[in-house]
């Protein structure tokens, strides 16, 4: 189904007053004092058959760098869907109560605990690390730091790079007491995620 198509049907379904609508995209922001953001969204994917789509709901922390919408950290409703089904969809959204409890920064640690994250583990340890770090718990994240550092003596170590790279950096950060630095770091690799999301409304939310 094209986009613009996606965009039509969007703005007929019924999402909580907190949402904001862009797009193919339904959010809302949680933000730490620091400015360290997580996106909670839905959003309208294409499928093969041009006649239906998915939707998609995700949890992403957006000071994890990442170059697009990551929906490792959430699942599809239901299957496909066609706009005909808007009602249905609606009536499935009444019954989603996977976002009731995500109201604070301090919510982020329990939801990914407590939920399935889909690839490889070390997105969810660099999810769980850094916002133990900007919540200022470091001994926390330093053990998922040292779960990420650890995969240096994988077979595939060089899949990890960039990631090892950054958690080595940051746990420069948390050995020097240096924590404005990391939590400097970790706002700029934000504005680098949200830059590739080209989502600039994310930064005034």
């Amino acid at each position: 189904m094209k986009t613009t198509e996606l965009n039509k049907i969007i703005k007929e379904i019924k999402f909580a007053d907190k949402f904001i609508k862009n797009g193919r995209l339904a959010y809302y922001i949680i933000k730490d004092k620091s400015g360290a953001s997580v996106l909670i969204g839905f959003y309208l994917d294409s499928s093969v058959d041009k006649d239906a789509f998915f939707l998609q709901y995700f949890v992403q922390c957006l000071y994890v760098p990442f170059s697009t919408y990551n929906f490792s950290l959430g699942e599809r409703i239901g299957n496909h869907w066609k706009k005909e089904e808007i009602n249905d969809i609606n009536l499935s959204l009444q019954n989603f109560k996977k976002f009731n409890f995500l109201n604070s920064f301090e919510d982020i640690i329990p939801y990914i605990l407590n939920n399935s994250y889909c690839g490889h583990k070390i997105g969810r340890d660099e999810y769980l690390a850094y916002t133990y770090f900007i919540l200022g718990k470091y001994s926390e994240a330093l053990q998922y730091i040292e779960k990420i550092t650890a995969l240096k003596k994988h077979e595939n170590t060089e899949w990890f790079k960039k990631a090892i790279q950054k958690a080595e950096l940051i746990k420069e950060y948390i050995i020097k007491n240096d924590y404005d630095s990391g939590i400097y770091q970790l706002l700029k690799w934000q504005n680098e995620t949200i830059t590739a999301l080209k989502q600039p409304k994310l930064l005034l939310v």
